[in-house]
């Protein structure tokens, strides 16, 4: 018995080294839909995403005008047709009118910030549509990035704890904070941040942590609609044992 039990071993491992067993997924990031959208903009990005087939999609915020029943009904209508899971981040002009956000988390599902495991990687919403997190949610980021071992760490917030040329004087989250927060991304080997909230698209790589912003799920650009960064789109990530890859999906106004 001992034998036969030894022999399945052997074969199972010897399987896995020939066919180098490992998880591969890929998951879709959207931005902001609100805050001036363009008529049919947000709704070609998401069946271009589901064209893709990722396993989940997360939108970053904004996905309402404001959170007024006929706004709710128009985005339930809009995900209907959708059958893989959908994360949403909670955005200024989602709890527009809904401060404590109990009509944001009925349609949602979820809390205001949450975090879920798949395969091996942490992925992290946070709520700082206020433009802070405050100290019971950073403590909890902490205690969520703390304690897990998994190879992959992705942060999800809407308003950017960075922000490219003039933006950074208005259209960020608080500068103290955003400052803390940076360090415990270092400090825990965060491997992406993306934001929304800034009409553009935008990325940066500070100390081993890509910082993404993605704003034009389908709203009105903050700048140029002729440069990439203005153009509206959604970003496909595809993440395996061996690393990470990502892919900027642009449409054309």
């Amino acid at each position: 018995m001992i034998r036969k039990i030894k022999f399945f071993i052997f074969i199972f491992l010897s399987l896995g080294y020939l066919f180098n067993i490992t998880f591969s997924f890929t998951f879709a990031v959207i931005g902001d839909r609100a805050g001036r959208p363009v008529d049919g903009i947000f709704e070609k990005n998401l069946s271009k995403i589901l064209e893709k087939k990722p396993d989940f999609i997360i939108q970053l915020g904004d996905i309402l005008v404001e959170s007024s029943d006929k706004e709710y009904e128009y985005v339930k209508n809009l995900f209907k047709n959708v059958h893989i899971p959908v994360y949403f981040v909670p955005g200024n002009h989602d709890l527009k009118g809904d401060p404590g956000g109990k009509k944001f988390q009925a349609f949602t599902g979820r809390p205001l910030y949450y975090y879920f495991d798949f395969e091996d990687a942490r992925f992290i919403i946070l709520n700082n549509s206020s433009g802070k997190l405050g100290k019971d949610q950073k403590q909890w980021l902490v205690d969520v990035l703390k304690n897990t071992d998994k190879k992959y760490k992705f942060v999800f917030m809407h308003q950017p704890v960075i922000s490219p040329g003039i933006f950074f004087l208005f259209h960020k989250a608080d500068p103290i904070e955003s400052k803390e927060l940076m360090q415990i991304f270092e400090k825990y080997k965060v491997n992406y941040v993306f934001s929304g909230h800034i009409h553009m698209y935008y990325r940066k790589v500070i100390n081993n942590v890509v910082y993404i912003i993605s704003g034009i799920g389908g709203a009105r650009p903050y700048v140029s609609s002729d440069l990439d960064e203005g153009k509206p789109h959604f970003i496909l990530i595809e993440v395996k044992d061996s690393g990470i890859r990502e892919e900027v999906i642009r449409l054309e106004w």
